[in-house]
């Protein structure tokens, strides 16, 4: 007859823990994320680059001289954000992240005061045209917004061609971000 093992007792609990602690685990995975409060949709870009000439820019006369011209990339992005929390949500802060020859570079939304200055200055945009998507914006429980952002980076077009990531980033007063990703 074999001695039986001092350890044998155990196993059949440890084996128990062990079950235990995956299932927990497992669970803790799948419901222990925090929920999204908000959805949202990209609906349309568009990629404008301009150059700007620095003294039309200008307000102030200054010392005279020799003024660059500055290229730019206007992103205009007409999207959906659709409240699927039960509570309201207000937006507080809209921003691009665009990451471009391994930098991370932010830029922040136009206010809509900009976004008709821009809209004046270059009627070719106008198909664009639609309610901003704005700060402080309430969107009820169940309800969506749509509207349009403006970004503005000094970049040619050439160089926004080789992005390698891009998404905007929807912030709430309360609630997770919602990140919208660009192509």
């Amino acid at each position: 007859m074999e001695p039986q093992s001092p350890w044998r007792p155990l196993l059949v609990p440890a084996i128990v823990v062990i079950v235990g602690l995956v299932i927990a685990w497992v669970l803790f995975a799948h419901f222990g994320r925090p929920k999204p409060d908000a959805s949202g949709t990209v609906l349309r870009t568009l990629v404008y680059p301009v150059q700007v000439d620095a003294a039309v820019a200008q307000a102030d006369p200054g010392a005279p001289g020799p003024v660059p011209t500055q290229d730019e990339t206007i992103l205009l992005v007409q999207a959906r954000v659709t409240n699927i929390s039960q509570q309201p949500l207000t937006i507080f802060d809209l921003n691009a992240d665009i990451k471009l020859s391994g930098e991370n570079n932010q830029s922040a939304a136009a206010m809509p005061e900009d976004v008709d200055r821009l809209m004046q200055r270059f009627p070719e945009l106008t198909s664009m045209r639609m309610q901003p998507l704005a700060r402080h914006q309430i969107i009820a429980p169940g309800q969506s917004a749509e509207g349009l952002m403006v970004f503005a980076y000094p970049w040619t077009k050439a160089q926004w061609s080789q992005r390698q990531n891009a998404h905007i980033l929807v912030n709430f007063q309360t609630g997770h971000p919602l990140t919208l990703p660009l192509q």
